[in-house]
């Protein structure tokens, strides 16, 4: 694996350690650890995996402001980042996977105001 590559999956590594050690309930410190992780990945935003850390990055904000917890969520999109930066999935493999953390980010929220 190149150098590069070796890199961007030690922010994935960071994060699972960051999300390793966060319990079921809210955790305002451990959920800031790990945004932390998120935001210095340096290609958020960029198509592919850093589509994926903007999307953890803006469930993490909105847990935060809730004031809430939602494991399986982040577990998710770090499942989604980890195999965005290991396999080669297809524009529209990447677009449906892109769509579904949407769904769950919204889903998230929506669960707040239920």
């Amino acid at each position: 694996m190149d150098p590069a590559a070796q890199k961007r999956l030690s922010f994935v590594d960071a994060a699972e350690a960051e999300f390793a050690v966060l319990g079921d309930r809210f955790d305002a410190a451990g959920l800031s650890a790990l945004r932390a992780v998120v935001s210095g990945y340096p290609d958020t935003g960029a198509p592919g995996a850093g589509e994926v850390t903007a999307s953890l990055f803006m469930l993490l904000e909105r847990l935060i402001s809730d004031v809430r917890m939602d494991r399986q969520a982040i577990a998710v999109h770090l499942r989604a980042w980890r195999l965005m930066l290991t396999s080669n999935p297809d524009a529209e493999n990447t677009r449906l996977l892109i769509h579904g953390l949407k769904a769950i980010r919204d889903h998230s929220t929506q669960n707040k105001a239920a």
